[in-house]
């Protein structure tokens, strides 16, 4: 049982024709995790401006300078997972780096009172230890990961769809809470350290389950056709020329720096609910709503197999944008706060909470068309597009507001600075929502599926012969 394999059989749990329920949870744990962090990192901005007292504009600057570093510490960690190959296995090691991704979570929320200039400085470096380097090991391994701990489709796309229920749950469930605790103990600092510290305790012993209990079972995917290299013989130059033949990967790139945008640009959620709503406990009330979401998650994987993943994309995009539309002709109203935030949230589900199958698609589309299967820098080079997102939406928040004249130790804000946050906070998304719908239309793996996965088929057999 130790090794991920039932007494009865010796097969690994992950490749079993059913797979335990318990095993797919405990694949979850570090998606718990991670999405706590996440919600927390979207508060940033609003902790540099109303709690240091910082500039937006600066901290908005800021953030996407350190997009920089993402740059060459992703791909630079893609050709590394590439190369790498341990008794442990290919990405299950980098998984121990969510101890220190909470770790520098929890010194950025406890930042030392060392003069305004000090305060930039140390937050930007902890944005960056948190972001290019643990955010970059941890979403660099993640569909690699399940790839060679789930050997089967159906497996990988049960793993996903339990990993989505339960992380939008608890997400959900934190998203509730969360604003009544910033209202009243969240105004000062000290109210955030007392909140960080046993947090990043407890979601970074969480976080280490799945190292613990999810092993791979795949000893070696790099499989080309004769004659060809392995993937890790491959210089990141040819590593890069065969990725650029991935036209599919670009899309999904794309798709995925979008839904990161507009996920955080909710950094704007804060703001609208403390100045334009006028009660920012309210926040609360619309995320219990959001529990509407959770059974899209469900069907998700009956969805796609029934119509097709091209089309969940079209269709889940479309939705969003009519959420967003409906929320921004309500204005205030709660139930338009409500019906709209419920809608935009099952508008970023396929890319948000099931990339990785998307991902796989690509890398199964890469080997199709190259011979080479490239799994590290596929999924670093998604995992920059998210990171790219993150940071343009909380740049672009604080750049905004900044221009605007936001003021963050106001009571009460300039006419252009609540203009700012209804702009952030509605319009931006839906412009984003747009341009996702017109990329989906691009997205057309379902058509050349069957004839991809009999010819990959083929060939490793051929291989293996």
């Amino acid at each position: 049982m130790g090794k991920g394999k039932t007494k009865e059989t010796g097969v690994p749990f992950g490749a079993r024709e059913k797979m335990p329920l318990w095993f797919g949870l405990a694949w979850s744990t570090r998606g718990i995790s991670a999405a706590i962090n996440a919600i927390l990192m979207m508060q940033i901005t609003f902790y540099c401006t109303d709690i240091l007292g910082l500039k937006a504009g600066i901290i908005g600057s800021l953030f996407l300078g350190s997009k920089i570093i993402d740059a060459f510490t992703d791909l630079g960690f893609g050709f590394i997972l590439d190369k790498t190959h341990t008794k442990l296995g290919k990405a299950r090691p980098y998984e121990l780096f969510i101890v220190f991704e909470w770790l520098f979570t929890v010194f950025m929320f406890n930042a030392p009172q060392i003069g305004e200039m000090g305060q930039y400085i140390w937050i930007f470096i902890m944005y960056v230890m948190v972001n290019a380097v643990c955010a970059t090991a941890l979403g660099g391994i993640d569909s690699v990961y399940l790839a060679r701990t789930f050997t089967t489709n159906q497996n990988q796309i049960k793993a996903m769809s339990i990993n989505g229920f339960v992380v939008m749950f608890v997400s959900i469930a934190f998203n509730i809470w969360f604003p009544s605790w910033l209202a009243d103990a969240g105004r000062t600092q000290a109210g955030w350290a007392a909140l960080m510290i046993p947090l990043g305790v407890v979601m970074a012993v969480i976080g280490l389950l799945r190292f613990i209990l999810c092993k791979e079972v795949v000893v070696d995917e790099e499989i080309g056709e004769n004659g060809k290299k392995q993937t890790n013989d491959l210089t990141v130059k040819e590593s890069m020329q065969h990725l650029m033949k991935n036209k599919y990967l670009f899309i999904v790139v794309g798709l995925m720096f979008l839904t990161f945008w507009v996920n955080n640009m909710q950094t704007a959620t804060t703001y609208y609910f403390k100045y334009i709503v006028g009660d920012i406990s309210l926040q609360g009330t619309v995320a219990i709503t959001s529990m509407i979401v959770i059974p899209a998650l469900v069907v998700f994987p009956l969805l796609s197999k029934k119509f097709g993943t091209t089309n969940i994309l079209r269709a889940c995009s479309l939705i969003g944008a009519i959420g967003l539309v409906i929320r921004t002709l309500g204005g205030t109203s709660l139930a338009t706060l409500i019906l709209g935030g419920c809608l935009m949230g099952i508008g970023t589900l396929p890319i948000s909470m099931m990339i990785n199958t998307y991902l796989i698609d690509c890398m199964d589309y890469g080997e199709w068309k190259t011979g080479v299967r490239i799994e590290g820098m596929v999924a670093s080079i998604a995992n920059f597009a998210s990171k790219v997102g993150n940071g343009v939406a909380l740049g672009s928040v604080g750049f905004i507001m900044g221009l605007a004249g936001y003021d963050g130790r106001a009571a009460v804000q300039s006419a252009s600075a609540n203009n700012a946050i209804i702009f952030l906070f509605n319009i931006f998304p839906l412009i984003l929502f747009v341009i996702m719908f017109i990329l989906s239309l691009n997205y057309k793996v379902d058509k050349i599926r069957p004839q991809m996965e009999a010819d990959l088929k083929a060939t490793r057999e051929g291989a293996s012969a």
